[in-house]
């Protein structure tokens, strides 16, 4: 007989609808999927709008789809309970499930977290390991306990990142090794083989949820550090500049030539700009202001004035 599942996600998640799908070429029945609701659907990876997404997918097919604001609630718990399910899989889920919707599932609920746990537990955790400059990511598949992303490992899938990754760029390797452990869960909890491993808390970290103050740029840190940043979520990455907001969608490291200040113009030319940093110094091409519109850095210094000397601080 086929595993009955219920999928948690998070329908504006690239992570989640990705592995929605792999889970509908699986031999188990979707009775049911699960929306964050949208107040927490903000990603770092979203979902592309040229596909249909897991809710559009299964309204289609008949089956319901749930957007509960609090999962714990003892009305959402009671609908899971007449599902019958024999597996929860969450995958981009935001909301804490605690341990009375935890005791729906007759086998368990197994969470699909992008990283290496037990580092990086929390949320946007490709988006925190790529800003701290890890060689390594990866995707763990763990059982869901009533904390953040503490449970026990079922799988886990190990990628390199590297110099010139985008968040969105790391994402897509790991989801094309991450989509096969789906088949594998349901295939390895129908013949009742599944292994556990408790996690160690050696190397454990916890991250929040992404603020625009993460984004905001400073000149006095080192060259790479602000290529890094700008280069992982390029037009996120801003500085203010004579009062406008600038937002940054390139930059390169190159030597400072000599004794400047953090933040000050080294040099322009005809397709970009020279900006010291705290060690060495960034060269920008593109740049984007609010709303939306793109220039490029050379341009943008010569429309505000600024020449070599002048500071961007």
């Amino acid at each position: 007989m086929a595993l009955r599942v219920v999928f948690f996600g998070n329908s504006e998640s690239a992570l989640s609808n990705r592995h929605f799908h792999a889970l509908m070429e699986t031999p188990c029945e979707v009775v049911a999927v699960v929306d964050t609701p949208p107040s927490g659907r903000r990603s770092t990876n979203p979902a592309p709008l040229d596909s249909p997404g897991f809710v559009e997918v299964t309204r289609r097919r008949g089956a319901p789809a749930f957007e509960p604001a609090g999962p714990n609630r003892p009305e959402f718990v009671r609908a899971m309970r007449k599902l019958t399910p024999d597996l929860f899989l969450a995958v981009g889920y935001t909301n804490l499930l605690k341990k009375q919707i935890l005791s729906v599932p007759r086998m368990l609920t197994a969470n699909f977290h992008a990283s290496l746990l037990p580092a990086y537990r929390g949320r946007h955790p490709v988006f925190w390991a790529l800003r701290n400059g890890e060689r390594r990511a990866g995707l763990t598949v763990h059982v869901m306990d009533s904390d953040f992303d503490t449970g026990d490992v079922l799988y886990q899938v190990k990628v390199r990142t590297r110099r010139d990754d985008t968040v969105s760029t790391l994402y897509e390797r790991i989801m094309a090794r991450s989509v096969l452990l789906v088949g594998r869960l349901i295939e390895d909890a129908r013949a009742g083989r599944l292994r556990r491993m408790p996690q160690s808390e050696d190397g454990a970290s916890y991250y929040s949820s992404v603020s625009v103050e993460d984004f905001r740029l400073d000149w006095s840190w080192e060259a790479e550090e602000l290529r890094r940043l700008i280069t992982i979520t390029p037009g996120q990455c801003f500085c203010d500049i004579a009062g406008r907001r600038v937002f940054f969608m390139d930059a390169a490291v190159v030597g400072a030539g000599g004794a400047v200040r953090p933040g000050e113009v080294i040099l322009i030319s005809r397709g970009a700009c020279t900006i010291a940093a705290g060690r060495d110094a960034v060269r920008v091409r593109r740049v984007r202001l609010e709303p939306a519109e793109e220039m490029s850095m050379a341009a943008l210094c010569r429309e505000l004035g600024l020449g070599p000397g002048d500071s961007l601080a």
